[in-house]
């Protein structure tokens, strides 16, 4: 145990009172724990302490999980933010990840080797600056040390968006034809790609390139492998999925092998979708700035062997020697 670790605080939040318990009785070596039984509770908590990561269950009575993390979001967006899964609930996840920016889902039964190394890696990110405001900062708005902000603020660009570049890869004209129309009217340089090689060659040559937008096609483990292999090689990357229809499992990987930013379904919300690409070049921009800030988004290593096409791009871009 070292002194680093003691000064993290976690909270647990389950609605079984044996399950907290078990929790405690597991890291109340290691870091200042406190529980929760219920999501009000938990907020309660958090108003009167700083609690540098959330443990949530989802399927709580009065509040899930993933309306809990929406609004530590909101409210303590320097917390990190783990959702314990038991359930799949379709929504619920995909809530979790647009409007609860979860760090990491983990199943249940959990084991405890993963908690562990989850709640260690999320501690340690829970120190670094977070930023979402599509705006100049202002010392009222902001939880930066003045410094950042105003470090930040006079290294932006007025425009969030302005010199930066898109990466696509969509297949369906009517939604790259709204992606285009946009960009187009945002002054927006776009890269178009029609397949994973092309991709990942275009996000990292190109360090114009800020967002990629990600189609999950048919082949949802290459886009999975590919959206992993790009958070890999340039951390400051943002990534948006589109898909046709939500699916429970692969918004966890999104999660857990991809930290996408936002996961979307078609056809496109364009509103929402600007709203979205402007937020993400925010946020790609404040990672660009501090390199630091990319631990709040890391990634699983991969599970299985990258395939033979990526394998070259995997060599050649993430272990290249610094």
């Amino acid at each position: 145990m070292t002194e680093s670790q003691q000064k993290y605080s976690v909270l647990f939040v389950d609605d079984e009172p044996r399950v907290t318990s078990a929790l405690k009785a597991i890291f109340r070596r290691e870091y200042n724990v406190l529980i929760a039984n219920s999501g009000a509770d938990a907020l309660a908590i958090l108003k009167k302490s700083k609690v540098d990561v959330l443990v949530s269950d989802q399927r709580m009575p009065h509040m899930l999980g993933n309306e809990l993390l929406a609004k530590v979001s909101k409210l303590y967006p320097q917390t990190m933010r783990i959702l314990l899964t038991g359930f799949m609930d379709k929504k619920a996840i995909v809530d979790s990840i647009n409007q609860g920016e979860v760090y990491r889902f983990i199943n249940k039964p959990w084991r405890n080797d993963e908690m562990r190394e989850v709640v260690a890696e999320a501690a340690l990110a829970s120190e670094i600056p977070v930023v979402s405001m599509p705006h100049k900062l202002d010392a009222s708005e902001t939880t930066l040390a003045p410094e950042i902000a105003k470090a930040l603020n006079a290294a932006a660009p007025v425009n969030p968006i302005a010199d930066q570049a898109l990466l696509m890869m969509e297949q369906q004209q009517d939604v790259r034809h709204q992606i285009r129309k946009f960009c187009s009217e945002q002054e927006i340089m776009i890269y178009g790609t029609q397949n994973i090689e092309q991709a990942v060659a275009a996000a990292t040559s190109r360090e114009s390139i800020g967002v990629a937008v990600i189609e999950l096609s048919e082949d949802t483990n290459s886009a999975l492998q590919t959206i992993n292999l790009l958070k890999r090689a340039r951390p400051e990357l943002i990534t948006i999925a589109l898909t046709e229809e939500y699916d429970a499992h692969t918004a966890v990987d999104l999660i857990n092998r991809g930290q996408v930013f936002k996961y979307l379904a078609k056809p496109l919300d364009i509103i929402g979708f600007q709203n979205t690409i402007e937020n993400a070049f925010v946020r790609h921009r404040f990672l660009k700035t501090h390199k630091g800030a990319s631990k709040r988004f890391k990634v699983e290593s991969p599970r299985e062997k990258i395939a033979a096409g990526l394998q070259s791009f995997f060599n050649k871009f993430v272990n290249a020697p610094n």
